[in-house]
Protein backbone atom coordinates (compact mmCIF):
# COMPACT_ATOMS: atom_id res chain seq x y z
CA UNK A 1 0.00 0.00 0.00
CA UNK A 2 1.26 3.76 -1.05
CA UNK A 3 2.09 5.85 1.86
CA UNK A 4 -0.63 7.09 4.36
CA UNK A 5 -1.09 10.46 4.83
CA UNK A 6 -3.83 12.57 6.85
CA UNK A 7 -5.98 13.02 3.85
CA UNK A 8 -6.15 9.06 4.19
CA UNK A 9 -7.29 9.26 7.21
CA UNK A 10 -9.56 11.44 7.16
CA UNK A 11 -11.63 10.12 4.10
CA UNK A 12 -10.97 6.40 5.76
CA UNK A 13 -12.03 7.64 9.10
CA UNK A 14 -15.48 9.64 7.03
CA UNK A 15 -16.21 6.46 5.33
CA UNK A 16 -15.96 4.33 8.78
CA UNK A 17 -18.70 6.92 10.14
CA UNK A 18 -21.01 5.88 7.25
CA UNK A 19 -21.13 2.50 8.57
CA UNK A 20 -22.41 0.89 11.68
CA UNK A 21 -19.57 1.40 14.85
CA UNK A 22 -19.31 -2.37 15.13
CA UNK A 23 -18.01 -2.43 11.74
CA UNK A 24 -15.71 -0.12 11.54
CA UNK A 25 -12.44 -2.53 12.49
CA UNK A 26 -13.27 -5.00 10.01
CA UNK A 27 -14.47 -1.77 7.41
CA UNK A 28 -10.86 -0.51 7.88
CA UNK A 29 -8.95 -3.61 7.33
CA UNK A 30 -10.53 -4.28 4.33
CA UNK A 31 -10.05 -1.11 2.79
CA UNK A 32 -6.73 -1.50 4.35
CA UNK A 33 -6.11 -4.84 2.41
CA UNK A 34 -7.88 -3.89 -0.41
CA UNK A 35 -5.60 -0.76 -1.04
CA UNK A 36 -2.91 -2.92 -1.08
CA UNK A 37 -4.00 -5.06 -3.27
CA UNK A 38 -4.39 -2.12 -5.89
CA UNK A 39 -0.91 -0.77 -5.03
CA UNK A 40 0.62 -4.61 -6.07
CA UNK A 41 -1.55 -3.69 -9.12
CA UNK A 42 -0.60 -0.71 -10.09
CA UNK A 43 3.21 -1.91 -9.29
CA UNK A 44 2.80 -4.92 -11.90
CA UNK A 45 0.70 -3.28 -14.40
CA UNK A 46 1.73 0.60 -14.74
CA UNK A 47 -1.69 1.33 -14.33
CA UNK A 48 -4.34 1.86 -11.61
CA UNK A 49 -5.99 -1.12 -10.86
CA UNK A 50 -9.89 -0.86 -12.59
CA UNK A 51 -11.32 -1.58 -9.42
CA UNK A 52 -9.07 -0.35 -6.63
CA UNK A 53 -7.78 2.66 -8.12
CA UNK A 54 -3.52 3.92 -7.57
CA UNK A 55 -3.30 1.57 -3.94
CA UNK A 56 -3.65 4.59 -1.48
CA UNK A 57 -6.34 4.25 1.18
CA UNK A 58 -7.67 7.62 0.21
CA UNK A 59 -8.70 6.17 -3.35
CA UNK A 60 -9.69 3.09 -1.62
CA UNK A 61 -12.01 5.21 1.35
CA UNK A 62 -13.34 7.62 -1.72
CA UNK A 63 -14.71 4.30 -3.32
CA UNK A 64 -17.30 3.71 -0.12
CA UNK A 65 -20.16 6.12 0.70
CA UNK A 66 -19.07 8.74 3.32
CA UNK A 67 -20.27 11.37 6.19
CA UNK A 68 -19.68 14.83 4.09
CA UNK A 69 -20.45 17.06 6.52
CA UNK A 70 -18.52 17.37 10.32
CA UNK A 71 -19.59 14.47 12.40
CA UNK A 72 -19.60 15.15 16.16
CA UNK A 73 -15.70 15.12 16.70
CA UNK A 74 -16.32 12.14 19.44
CA UNK A 75 -17.41 9.86 16.68
CA UNK A 76 -15.06 11.01 14.29
CA UNK A 77 -11.89 10.65 16.47
CA UNK A 78 -13.18 7.18 17.57
CA UNK A 79 -13.70 6.47 13.69
CA UNK A 80 -9.80 7.71 13.68
CA UNK A 81 -8.77 5.69 16.08
CA UNK A 82 -10.27 2.43 14.48
CA UNK A 83 -8.73 3.22 10.96
CA UNK A 84 -5.22 3.50 12.73
CA UNK A 85 -5.58 0.31 14.82
CA UNK A 86 -6.55 -1.46 11.59
CA UNK A 87 -3.04 0.16 10.28
CA UNK A 88 -1.29 -1.42 13.36
CA UNK A 89 -2.68 -4.23 13.05
CA UNK A 90 -1.97 -4.58 8.93
CA UNK A 91 1.65 -3.71 9.37
CA UNK A 92 2.26 -5.90 12.41
CA UNK A 93 0.55 -9.15 10.94
CA UNK A 94 3.06 -11.69 10.43
CA UNK A 95 4.72 -10.80 13.58
CA UNK A 96 5.24 -12.20 17.04
CA UNK A 97 4.52 -10.46 20.39
CA UNK A 98 8.56 -10.82 21.61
Amino acid sequence: MRSVGLSDLDLAARALLAAPQETWITMAGQMIEMAHTADLWRKRHGRAHPNGGTGSLYAQASLCPRVVLSPPLGRYCAALLAVLQALELWRNRGRREM
